[in-house]
């Protein structure tokens, strides 16, 4: 007999769970203030720095330049935290304008000298040392700021892209792009323009060469350029085996609203097994002489017919629809550049984004992404998903490395993308010369992590394996699909574990009977997500290689057993406000021998606000999540000026903390959970996006389990917003309140399946009178392999 299915449930925190960020109060001076006889010469070297400016401030004054004067701020290295940097903006504010207009790198900020008002105020504040203590002693020097210059390989064939500094301001942004605009023709430059995101325009211009970039010189145009690096070039190409279709056709059912899946490809061809699936509808720019569709048709066939050709129900839907978004050119035929390519990308979901919400793009820019920078093309899919309230399933790139005996490479450029789901790939077999065992990330896929070591990828699925024969040629066990001639072939590559995903999320979406929402769908993916008892990886590297690990199936996602239970929790968390659950419904049948047991997996998925011109900062805000146990309710003072909410809880502890656990109990404990799902990372301070937390109450020491998991415990659950200083003053300015959109995942279990968790979990929230709701669903049957 089967066990019963349990949907999973949606709850809303209740009104009493509303708190009021309190602040610390805590006049005691901080350690890191330099003292008197460090801070005085300290200042008059600064000063001097600074007013080693003024010659070049008051030519630009003088001839009334429309371009800005703008110089770094290098601060010391341990000056970069959110705490301090309150201090040093309000060293150079103006006027309620906010003068630091960027981030170069971690410790250097970009800074807008506005007038000769505005020049003698950040004088006389470095002058006055005592009043400016905080802000002086975290600034080491102040620096000229030159264009950052990228070198080609390619120097005479290169096409260079050009970026113009962000001032902050509308309108004069606009004067400066056709200030700029206006140099290159007079110049005969031929260029081309393309809107990134709404507030990041790139310029693609031809080879520049030192004397074209002499000439800037002689004018402002060089004063307003950020950087000027080379123009990526995209190719593609299938290598497959091809053989006759022996996959009997599905066709769509009259009676089901199927949703669509956008494949942003090479084209997808109107075989007879796709042919039923395809909108009537399809985009591309290129004529069909132009195209060669052998990726896209293998990328669809696979996020179709995936689970049939791999006789496995991986992702378990009945079909999907899919259309057709050529915008990639046969290569061998002709170039692609990048801004072509986010062009057309552009115009494809913006011309289809009220049919298509979700979009898969296994197609990369080849340049390895940096630590301390977010690409353009990560930019621009983040705009777009933000503006069109789509997904986009984004693959982490190949790499060859294994070839030549080197390790595998950082992900491209494009799968830093903070809004995406990205995918890498591992093996879902071995041949006879494979490098990867079963289920241990493909040889060829690309490892997080992400810049500012966000967590890239966040899942991954079946994409092959590959090896090396005895001559030294490439070996490949590939995973199975058509080509564009409806023969089967078979290829490897994390292009075909991202449609794995993407279509995935889009049967989700098909099941759910609700409006689209991007955020929900990541996190039930990345919630559901595991590694394999068979991953051979330490765990250091888990999250590096493969994210998460591999989502379940979609019957497994939006169901629970009686001895678990999951809880959807969908909010908006406003600034000055957060969540304290002290009523969270812990089952107190996981009560044994007087202490509370079971296994907790929470994973927290929210929408950062993002600003382009913060460099390393790209992401600008954070949400922290605490669950653990308390002793009791407590009143407090609220007659205090720094305590503003009437309860708390005495004896909090956060359970999500490495530091409860035996590391002596974990090396021991090798069980099921612990090889597949174990997962404790020191997110910290860190921004990131998504963070992920599985615990096994068994694990924790002995000492403090008899702390805090004992019987008279009470549980509670905490989300707290911070803010970056930045995007804290531009919202001052605009008077606008900040907020973020939250999507919590948890689910409760008792691993001996013994408790009836889920019923238990759904009276406890009846009696603490939370609203609560089992998820939607259609009436869409699935069809198991």
């Amino acid at each position: 007999m089967k066990p019963e299915k349990l949907p999973i449930i949606r709850f809303s925190h209740r009104k009493i769970d509303e708190q009021r960020t309190e602040g610390r109060g805590d006049n005691t001076p901080p350690k890191w203030l330099l003292p008197d006889e460090m801070l005085i010469p300290h200042s008059k070297k600064l000063l001097t720095e600074f007013q080693s400016f003024s010659n070049q401030f008051s030519k630009r004054m003088k001839d009334q330049s429309t371009v800005p004067f703008v110089f770094l701020v290098k601060l010391f290295e341990k000056a970069t935290a959110k705490s301090r940097r309150a201090y040093i903006v309000d060293l150079f504010q103006d006027e309620r304008k906010n003068s630091i207009i960027g981030l170069v790198d971690t410790d250097k900020l970009l800074v807008k000298l506005d007038s000769s008002d505005h020049d003698r105020t950040i004088q006389s504040k470095i002058n006055d040392y005592q009043s400016n203590r905080r802000a002086l002693s975290c600034i080491e020097s102040f620096l000229d700021f030159s264009p950052i210059l990228y070198k080609s390989e390619e120097e005479s064939s290169c096409s260079y892209k050009v970026k113009l500094i962000d001032y902050q301001d509308y309108e004069l942004n606009l004067a400066i792009q056709r200030q700029f605009e206006q140099t290159l023709q007079t110049s005969s430059i031929e260029f081309n323009k393309t809107l990134y995101t709404s507030q990041l325009p790139i310029y693609k211009v031809g080879n520049i060469a030192s004397t074209v970039l002499d000439s800037f010189q002689h004018d402002d145009t060089y004063d307003m350029i950020f950087s000027i690096e080379p123009m990526p070039r995209y190719t593609i190409s299938l290598d497959s085996l091809s053989q006759d279709s022996d996959i009997a056709i599905l066709t769509p059912k009259p009676d089901v609203n199927y949703k669509t899946l956008g494949i942003l490809d090479s084209g997808i061809a109107g075989i007879p097994h796709i042919a039923p699936w395809l909108s009537e509808k399809s985009w591309s720019p290129y004529p069909s002489s132009a195209i060669n569709k052998d990726h896209g048709t293998f990328i669809a066939g696979i996020a179709l017919y995936g689970d049939t050709c791999e006789e496995h129900d991986w992702i378990g839907h009945s079909g999907i629809k899919l259309f057709d978004a050529t915008v990639v050119p046969d290569t061998s035929k002709e170039g692609l550049e990048e801004d072509e390519l986010i062009h057309n990308i552009q115009e494809a979901i913006t011309a289809n984004q009220t049919d298509v919400k979700i979009w898969n793009i296994s197609i990369s820019i080849t340049h390895p992404v940096k630590d301390n920078r977010f690409s353009d093309f990560a930019l621009a899919l983040d705009n777009l998903q933000d503006r069109y309230n789509i997904l986009i399933c984004k693959s982490t790139g190949n790499c060859d490395n294994f070839l030549h005996g080197k390790p595998k490479g950082r992900i491209y450029e494009g799968a830093d993308s903070v809004r995406s789901l990205v995918v890498g790939s591992l093996a879902h077999k071995k041949g006879l010369h494979d490098i990867s065992d079963i289920d241990n990330p493909s040889p060829f896929t690309r490892i997080g992590p992400g810049p500012e070591f966000i967590i890239k990828p966040e899942v991954s699925h079946y994409g092959g394996n590959a090896g090396i024969f005895p001559n030294g040629k490439l070996s490949t066990t590939g995973v199975t699909s058509f080509t564009a001639k409806g023969n089967l072939a078979t290829d490897c590559g994390t292009s075909f574990s991202t449609p794995r995903i993407a279509s995935l999320a889009t049967g989700l979406y098909q099941k759910l009977d609700s409006e689209f929402d991007p955020l929900l769908l990541k996190a039930l993916i990345i919630h559901s997500a595991s590694y394999s008892k068979n991953l051979k990886i330490p765990e250091t590297e888990r999250s590096k290689q493969l994210g998460f690990g591999v989502p379940k199936n979609i019957q497994e996602i939006l169901f629970n057993d009686p001895y678990e239970v999951t809880l959807i929790l969908r909010e908006t968390l406003y600034k000055r406000h957060f969540i304290d659950i002290m009523d969270f419904p812990m089952p107190q049948g996981l009560i044994r021998d007087g202490l509370y047991t079971g296994q907790v997996i929470a994973t927290l998925v929210y929408e950062p606000i993002l600003d382009a011109t913060q460099g390393p900062e790209y992401c600008q805000s954070n949400i922290d999540i605490k669950f653990g146990s308390y002793d009791e309710k407590a009143s407090r003072d609220i007659s205090k000026p720094t305590i503003l909410n009437p309860v708390g809880h005495a004896g909090a502890q956060n359970l999500l903390v490495d530091t409860m656990y035996s590391r002596t109990k974990m090396r021991s404990n090798q069980d099921s959970f612990a090889l597949k799902e174990r997962l404790l990372i020191k997110y910290a301070d860190k921004y990131y996006p998504v963070k992920k937390y599985a615990v096994d109450f068994d694990d924790m020491s002995d000492t403090n389990k008899h702390k805090y998991l004992t019987q008279e415990k009470l549980w509670y659950l905490q989300l707290k917003g911070l803010y970056r200083n930045h995007t804290e003053q531009k919202a001052a300015f605009e008077s606008r309140n900040l907020s973020q959109e939250l999507c919590l995942v948890m689910t409760i279990r008792d691993p001996e399946k013994q408790v009836a968790v889920y019923d238990a979990v759904t009276q406890a929230l009846d009696l603490n009178n939370f609203w609560h709701d089992n998820i939607r669903l259609t009436s869409e049957v699935s069809v198991s392999v």
